[in-house]
């Protein structure tokens, strides 16, 4: 990860938080939990403002949670919570559309979707026609998942 501008921030506020001392043992103690959208502008650890796609990241070794943006969270976990925000993006704007498989499997091990839910939108992912009952419930997930998205975050388990 190069170091960007605001890095020595972050760095240093991960590192507060971490049990380990070194950057690459106390990055591997971090994990996303939980994202949003914020309805106010927020600001990262990393000083970045204005943030409005937070994702908040919790510790497995110290239990301490963090909300940093969407870009921190890619560049410092490697976690790609910006295609599960295209995601949402791409749903927002038709209800018919599909999520993608990134999408899929964050909101399912978050606790947000029902097994039933889960294996259909695997089976219908890469469809483009439904029938009249599957695009019913493929948006009726669809809301779920936007509803808890708008709600500055749900909080899944751990």
């Amino acid at each position: 990860m190069g170091e960007g501008h605001n890095f020595k921030q972050l760095r240093n506020a991960i590192l507060a938080l971490s049990q380990a001392s070194d950057w690459e043992v106390a990055r591997k103690e971090w994990s996303l939990v939980d994202i949003s959208e914020a309805d106010e502008p927020d600001i990262c650890l990393c000083g970045h403002f204005p943030i409005i796609e937070i994702c908040t990241i919790a510790n497995r070794v110290t239990r301490h949670r963090a909300e940093i943006g969407n870009r921190c969270v890619k560049r410092f976990l490697g976690l790609r919570s910006d295609l599960i925000f295209a995601a949402i993006k791409r749903i927002r704007k038709d209800i018919t559309k599909s999520l993608n498989a990134d999408a899929v499997v964050f909101f399912n091990e978050r606790g947000l979707l029902t097994p039933w839910e889960y294996n259909f939108l695997q089976d219908t992912l890469a469809r483009r026609v439904l029938s009249p009952a599957q695009s019913a419930t493929r948006e009726n997930i669809n809301r779920k998942v936007l509803s808890a998205v708008s709600r500055r975050g749900f909080q899944g388990p751990d």
